[in-house]
């Protein structure tokens, strides 16, 4: 596979679809990931990097609403093996530790002295871990839904919230042995990697169903979380998977050292009172370590960026966070 070097794109030619596209491209390393990233709004502005959440999602562009493009530049990378990065679902050599080093490299790439780090959801433990490593070159944090990939939060999702969403539990369940009912997240990865073909797609299709029951007894709203493609499905389940399964590839409380490493980067958070997916006692957890911290209740907010109040409150820290830029 030829791995193409990043090239610069007038945008201008760019149909309307890219808002403000200055740039976009790959950044290759020696162990053959190739990472997608594009750059949009002011060349000469404050730099922002959005990172996204998952594990195994991938940015959108609905991401550049929560920024004013006429004054900030915004770089928004798909994390390795997910979304366009290559090679797709890419298992080899992809940990938390690659993601940092992917992060510093392209931030040396593009020549970007400091930038803002905005991290939602799964982003938002990487981006801590991200500041917490090179505090010197981060201008600022925005965190939103925050994860800290303890096995706390594993237990939660897969076990605990049975209680708010019976009936999605057990469809995801359905047929299950009681031993694999007991651990969830352990039987999904036993079968997105060890499975046959039919046995991988059926634990995504389940597991991307549970998502989206959650979401939706959530938001009493229909989820656009449901998928039914198959093979995108597996690829990103079997990344998350990847990650989860092994907490991250992050030592007990490492996290937490990161948060008190990064304690002097201006830090906003975000999480919304009626949050599932991330309980709202991270934010209370993860204070203890980032005390300056400005912690940003939704009231009734959930867990998704489509909640207008949680993309208000977004929008809100990002323009506060550009006086530290």
């Amino acid at each position: 596979m030829t791995i193409q070097t990043t090239k610069r794109i007038d945008a201008i030619s760019m149909p309307q679809a890219t808002p403000a596209l200055l740039h976009q491209g790959y950044l290759p390393d020696d162990n053959g990931h190739a990472v997608y990233f594009s750059e949009h709004g002011n060349a000469s502005g404050p730099a922002s990097v959005v990172l996204h959440g998952g594990p195994g999602s991938s940015c959108n562009l609905s991401m550049l609403d929560w920024f004013d493009l006429s004054r900030q530049r915004v770089i928004l990378l798909d994390q390795r093996g997910a979304g366009k990065s290559l090679p797709t679902g890419g298992l080899s050599q992809n940990t938390t530790a690659d993601l940092v080093s992917d992060l510093e490299r392209l931030r040396q790439s593009l020549q970007i002295a400091r930038w803002s780090v905005v991290g939602g959801s799964w982003g938002s433990a990487l981006g801590i871990v991200y500041a917490g490593s090179f505090p010197q070159v981060v201008s600022s944090l925005i965190l939103r839904g925050v994860f800290l990939a303890s096995q706390r939060e594993m237990h939660w999702f897969f076990q605990s919230l049975a209680a708010l969403v019976p009936q999605a539990w057990r469809q995801l369940t359905l047929a299950w042995t009681s031993q694999q009912k007991c651990n969830v997240l352990q039987s999904l990865t036993a079968l997105l990697h060890n499975g046959t073909l039919a046995e991988m797609q059926d634990a995504a299709q389940r597991w991307n169903d549970y998502e989206a029951a959650i979401m939706q007894a959530m938001t009493g709203l229909p989820s656009s979380h449901r998928s039914s493609d198959l093979e995108k499905l597996t690829s990103k389940y079997r990344l998350q998977s990847h990650y989860l399964s092994q907490h991250c590839f992050l030592k007990t409380r490492a996290v937490f050292r990161h948060a008190r490493a990064a304690g002097k980067v201006p830090t906003v958070i975000v999480h919304g009172t009626h949050d599932w997916i991330c309980p709202p006692e991270n934010v209370i957890h993860l204070q203890r370590f980032m005390p300056d911290a400005a912690v940003r209740w939704v009231e009734k907010g959930t867990h998704t960026t489509s909640d207008p109040a949680i993309c208000a409150a977004l929008r809100e820290a990002v323009r506060d966070m550009l006086e530290y830029s």
